[in-house]
């Protein structure tokens, strides 16, 4: 069962709600926050998408050719997380404040929001695959018994751990060097 308790489901709830803290402490550590938006506000907007393609690129390749966890398609991953999207990133690097709102929400996600959010878009979600589990051994999708609990925490996942790697690139503050991700990463 990929839902149990050995099967690695939980390390995802786990990677997921590290990579969420670290998103909120890059919204929110003053410091942090005030770096990376002076930065981005002297930034044109197409150096601003630059960066968003680039850190963006670098994570959906890597979703693509995943060994162990989860893989997926591109167009897969692109439905499965929209605010990654080639359509949304220009809209996110042209309007800061979109932005910033995005990487919020993604930050207060919860397995029962994305639950929602999934079953509300199953129709849309139909076809997408995921293969998952320690050698990818398994195959879900949102018809699959238990496929949308085991898609939420990876929805949340990858959503917010492709906002850190932006914050990353622009403050010089690595994630796994914040307190509640060394010892995790």
């Amino acid at each position: 069962d990929p839902r149990g308790g050995g099967g690695g489901g939980g390390g995802l709830h786990k990677h997921a709600d590290l990579y969420q803290m670290s998103l909120k402490q890059y919204t929110t550590d003053a410091m942090l926050s005030s770096i990376f938006m002076d930065r981005w506000m002297k930034m044109p907007e197409e150096s601003r998408l630059a960066v968003v393609d680039r850190t963006f690129d670098v994570m959906v390749q890597q979703t693509m050719t995943n060994t162990t966890g989860y893989k997926m398609s591109k167009p897969a991953l692109y439905l499965l997380c929209p605010e990654i999207s080639p359509e949304n990133r220009r809209i996110i690097a042209k309007d800061p404040q979109k932005f910033l709102a995005v990487c919020k929400e993604s930050a207060a996600d919860t397995d029962e929001k994305a639950v929602q959010w999934l079953t509300s878009r199953s129709d849309v979600l139909k076809g997408t695959q995921i293969a998952f589990g320690i050698r990818l051994q398994y195959q879900i999708s949102v018809e699959t018994d238990g496929g949308i609990e085991v898609m939420a925490p990876i929805r949340r996942l990858l959503v917010a751990e492709t906002f850190v790697c932006v914050f990353e690139a622009l403050t010089g503050k690595k994630a796994s060097e914040m307190p509640h991700m060394i010892g995790h990463t």
